[in-house]
């Protein structure tokens, strides 16, 4: 387990801040990558291009929607028709993640891909996912703020909807009532706006501790051990995606030039895994929850079942979309591994105290065994 930590200190301590398409980011891929040439693993970079933060396309998407409910006082179909862009934009933003992004400034970047092939014939492959770039803060992540990240982006889903919605029933009947709605909604949407624009503005760079060096510990920890005792069946893929912070970008570049390969394999994504409580997620979305791979889910249980000492629970995660989500999004067989506070939040999510003096090094242990664990079950199939 000493092994998972080294590497999370050289993410933190060493590289630092690694946002999407930076030079950090591009250091701690040349790290990963010279892990794995250490290890034996045959590997390679994976280049593709990114935008660099997901405030921008939400930011147009949700100026767009305002725009549309302020046309409809006096051009009501035109107000509509905006509107309705807006909320096709926002849903296909948040599924592909690259409708209006893909307008904006695009930058390099890459993943680290290797494959540890097993002792005799493949019968199985596993993905072992964990995305190595950080966020910045921002007022929705204030510690004060959020716990109630999810009811915000309940109300910002509702609002993005409601107000095609609002201006097309309010043209028929109660126009009153459902103009209302369709004020508090743009008002609700310019809050949006306003945070997100603060968020470029005043918000810094977070060092990323749980936020997600814990996952490419604990995913390069389960690349050392399985290169030197590897399964039987299972070729084991190891993966770690620049600009998921982005709008889990590399996690779709990844899927887009790999797919074809792994259309029946298992991945399994790591993604804040260094305090609080490990959970498996049994669905992932904003919008609608996708659920994660039956068969994992089944196997996740059995695993709890024959080990409780790992005190493991399922957990429906209905945030900010992982690279997990990316693939249950396209229809691959996906789940993740997380870790919660008491109220189902990340602890220190997106914020400067996110750093390796906050982990739980029992946590980071506990998430590596349940992976063994999980993996030669899968690999004794």
């Amino acid at each position: 387990m000493g092994r998972a930590m080294d590497h999370i200190r050289y993410l933190v301590d060493i590289v630092g801040y690694r946002p999407p398409t930076s030079e950090g980011e591009r250091w701690a891929s040349k790290y990963i990558a010279g892990t794995l040439k250490d290890l034996g693993i045959s590997h390679q970079i994976e280049a593709f291009q990114s935008y660099r933060t997901f405030s921008y396309p939400y930011m147009i998407i949700f100026a767009v929607s305002l725009l549309g409910g302020l046309l409809a006082c006096n051009h009501g179909f035109l107000g509509f028709l905006v509107s309705l862009f807006g909320a096709v934009a926002f849903y296909l933003e948040n599924t592909t993640g690259d409708f209006v992004s893909r307008a904006l400034p695009h930058d390099p970047s890459q993943n680290v891909v290797g494959r540890i092939p097993p002792q005799e014939q493949v019968r199985h492959k596993v993905v072992l996912v964990a995305h190595y770039d950080t966020s910045r803060s921002g007022l929705s992540f204030h510690p004060r703020l959020v716990q109630g990240f999810r009811t915000a982006s309940v109300l910002t889903i509702v609002s993005v909807f409601g107000i095609p919605a609002a201006i097309l029933v309010g043209g028929l009947f109660w126009s009153g009532l459902f103009g209302l709605f369709r004020t508090l909604a743009e008002i609700w949407l310019f809050l949006d706006i306003v945070v997100l624009l603060h968020r470029e503005v005043y918000g810094k760079n977070v060092y990323g501790a749980n936020d997600n060096a814990s996952g490419v510990g604990v995913v390069l920890a389960l690349a050392e051990r399985f290169s030197k005792e590897p399964l039987k069946r299972t070729e084991l893929w190891v993966v770690a995606t620049g600009c998921e912070e982005a709008g889990f970008v590399g996690m779709r570049a990844f899927l887009k030039q790999n797919g074809p390969e792994l259309r029946d394999a298992l991945i399994l994504n790591f993604d804040n895994v260094g305090i609080g409580r490990l959970r498996y997620i049994t669905g992932e979305g904003m919008i609608r929850s996708y659920p994660s791979d039956p068969e994992m889910l089944l196997l996740s249980s059995e695993v709890v079942r024959e080990n409780p000492d790992l005190k493991l629970s399922p957990h429906e995660y209905r945030t900010l979309p992982t690279d997990g989500y990316a693939a249950l999004v396209q229809g691959y067989r996906a789940m993740s591994v997380m870790a919660f506070d008491e109220e189902g939040v990340i602890p220190n999510w997106h914020w400067e105290t996110d750093v390796v003096e906050n982990l739980d090094e029992g946590v980071i242990e506990q998430a590596e065994r349940f992976a063994t664990l999980l993996l030669r079950k899968i690999d004794g199939k």
